[in-house]
């Protein structure tokens, strides 16, 4: 990753445009050619593109972003190439990188350093890697290999070529129903997944959920994950997660949370993908308090065009108390299959069309959730083929081995 320079800086910043900076770079070139040594700063100033105040100002940031990078970003971590930074965390920096062996990129998590002595997060960062390194869902980010380089831990996963839904509600605004509820629907099929593991993700938000370039929707970030290891590290009633998209239980500390919190999580991400904003607002502390005890704002407040059916989705979605939200996962596909249908999902009866179309939703499920079981159990059938594989093989050598030297004794006693 090779350092930024003047030019480059002064183009990301708005200070100069890329004809500028070409025209001056090559000035520079030519005069320090000519035996007269000029930095492109030095040309800047003379065409008057910049004044002098404003370059000694971007010198001074380029060397801080130099010093910085120095500090944070290694060229190299255990066999992976830094490319680039992604994004930033609780728990650690996100890099794309090259996975050197495999020449293929990477997303390279590393734990920051302000936590290598705090024995409680690198068990948690670990916990991240280990468990999502078990889970193969095409709607989770997959974690590839775990490791250590000196007091660094890291661990690579998929790189996704695509942005966050937080990124593309920043930028466009607010999603069409049917994009948001595609997605939805994408992030409860993991949801549904990891239910099968007792595996409660407690941090489900837009800035966690990647797009693909083709649409497929990947939850990612397990470093407020909740398991069976969960005693192991976090102390009674500690509150994790992000305010924005916490559920009323985990806002409290409660322990025993369920799939239930990530339905709440998830109706918050829905309602913000749809209205453009989360539901409540304030500090961090005001905002859990909300989610605890205030009311749910109508999102037809800030999207009129919202039919009844969804927002009744939302409601039972973010109910305060989890015995009032969704009975069963399937319960939620079900409602939300009926609005993606355009049927309001309270309506005591669907026509027979609407029926067999529903119908037909469930059974492509249900067969698309078989494959995905099959392709796991191929999976790890395969796994335990190379292993056997590989200890036949290292037998026939050593008896190989073992009967040549026996040969070599009885040729050498004859």
């Amino acid at each position: 990753m090779s350092p930024k320079t003047f030019t480059q800086l002064a183009i990301e910043n708005g200070l100069l445009t890329e004809a500028q900076a070409e025209e001056c770079q090559k000035l520079a070139e030519s005069e320090t050619a000519a035996g007269r040594p000029k930095r492109p700063d030095e040309v800047v100033v003379e065409k008057g593109y910049m004044t002098a105040e404003a370059t000694r100002a971007l010198n001074t940031a380029l060397e801080r972003l130099a010093r910085d990078e120095g500090k944070t970003s290694p060229q190299r971590i255990g066999g992976y190439e830094i490319m680039s930074t992604i994004g930033e965390g609780g728990l650690g920096v996100v890099y794309k990188a090259r996975q050197i062996t495999m020449g293929r990129p990477v997303a390279l998590k590393v734990l920051h350093k302000k936590w290598i002595k705090d024995e409680e997060f690198k068990k948690r960062f670990l916990l991240e890697a280990r468990l999502a390194g078990r889970l193969s869902h095409q709607n989770l980010i997959q974690v590839y290999d775990v490791g250590r380089q000196g007091d660094l831990l890291y661990f690579s996963m998929e790189y996704i070529d695509g942005e966050t839904v937080e990124d593309i509600i920043n930028r466009d605004g607010p999603m069409d129903q049917d994009r948001a509820l595609n997605i939805a629907l994408q992030v409860l099929r993991a949801i549904s997944y990891m239910k099968r593991f007792d595996i409660v993700h407690r941090d489900i938000k837009p800035g966690n959920i990647m797009l693909t370039k083709s649409g497929i929707a990947k939850l990612g970030d397990f470093g407020f994950v909740k398991s069976k290891f969960d005693a192991l590290l976090a102390p009674d009633g500690e509150v994790l997660g992000t305010p924005d998209y916490i559920s009323p239980e985990q806002a409290m500390g409660t322990e025993d949370i369920d799939w239930r919190s990530d339905v709440y999580s998830l109706g918050c991400t829905l309602y913000h993908m749809l209205v453009g904003n989360p539901p409540f607002e304030g500090t961090g502390s005001a905002v859990m308090r909300k989610h605890i005890r205030a009311e749910l704002p109508s999102p037809r407040e800030f999207n009129p065009s919202l039919g009844e059916g969804i927002c009744a989705v939302l409601e039972r979605m973010m109910a305060k108390n989890p015995a009032d939200r969704y009975a069963t996962i399937e319960e939620l596909f079900e409602d939300l299959e009926y609005v993606k249908m355009g049927q309001d999902p309270k309506a005591p009866r669907l026509d027979a069309g609407r029926s067999t179309i529903l119908r037909a939703f469930k059974i492509e499920r249900s067969k698309r959730d078989r494959r995905e079981n099959e392709l796991d159990v191929l999976k790890r059938h395969n796994l335990w083929m190379k292993v056997a594989l590989a200890v036949m093989g290292l037998v026939v050598v050593l008896m190989a081995v073992v009967i040549v030297v026996l040969w070599a004794r009885l040729g050498a006693g004859g």
